[in-house]
This record gives structure tokens, sequence and C-alpha cells, in this order.
């Protein structure tokens, strides 16, 4: 009988140990939403879509004209394939990157009014805050 008790505190002691081993799937599913992230990139809409959706909300934003528009969404459909390119060749960033920004600046600069480069300007300085508060919450994390 003394064998048994031994043997039941023992299992009992031992137990926490084996429970430890479930906690190691939790990271695994930590990185699932990486592997959606990569899914959602391989399935994005089509580079006139995104070219379109971007241009609409210039349009709105900056007060564009009808030829202004057809302008820029011209300029964001060549940009978006050129990255989208890039991207399929497996470089993430670098030159040809800076290159496409480069062009898109030089094409906008001839198609907006000084006023409305002012106001893009200052849309893309406010996206960038967004964008690295929201890289230093998800680092704080």
């Amino acid at each position: 009988m003394k064998k048994l008790i031994a043997a039941f505190a023992i299992m009992l002691a031992v137990s926490p140990a084996f429970a430890q081993n479930a906690t190691t799937t939790a990271p695994a599913k930590q990185q699932a939403p990486a592997t959606q992230k990569a899914n959602v990139q391989k399935t994005l809409p089509a580079p006139e879509e995104r070219a379109k959706a971007y241009s609409d909300e210039l349009k709105t934003k900056l007060h564009l004209t009808d030829d202004q528009y057809k302008k820029v969404l011209a300029v964001n459909t060549e940009c978006i394939r050129r990255k989208d390119a890039l991207r399929a060749s497996g470089q993430k960033g670098g030159q040809g990157h800076k290159e496409i920004a480069a062009y898109r600046k030089q094409q906008f600069q001839t198609i907006l009014t000084p006023d409305q480069q002012t106001q893009l300007k200052n849309l893309n300085a406010a996206h960038q805050q967004k964008k690295g508060k929201e890289a230093d919450d998800a680092g704080d994390q």
C-alpha cells in the first residue's frame, strides 16, 4: 500500500512537467499570421485594380481634374506593374524600388500643381508616420 501511495505521489509531482509540453505548440500559432500574410501577398488584386484604388484616393484628397486623374492612373499602373515584376524576380528592396519611386515622383511633378504636390508630400509624411508607429507597436509586443 505504501508503494502505491508513493507511486501515486511521484506521478502527481511529475505530471506538471508533462503539462508544459502543451504550451510549446503556442509559438507555432503565433507564426500562423505571418504565413497568412505571405498567402495574402500572393493573391493581391490585379495591378490595374490597385492603381485605380490609389488613384481614386488621390483624386478625392488632392481634388484632381479628370485629365490629371487619367495621367496619375497611368503612372500608378506602370509603377505597380514594375514593382510586381521586381517582387516576382525576388528583389525585395534596393535600387529598383528607388528608381520606380523616383520615376513616380518625376511624373507627378509634371502632372500635379505645386499646391497638390505639397498636399501629396503631407499625405506621404502622414502615411510614413503611421507606418512607423505600427512597426513600433508591433515591436513592443
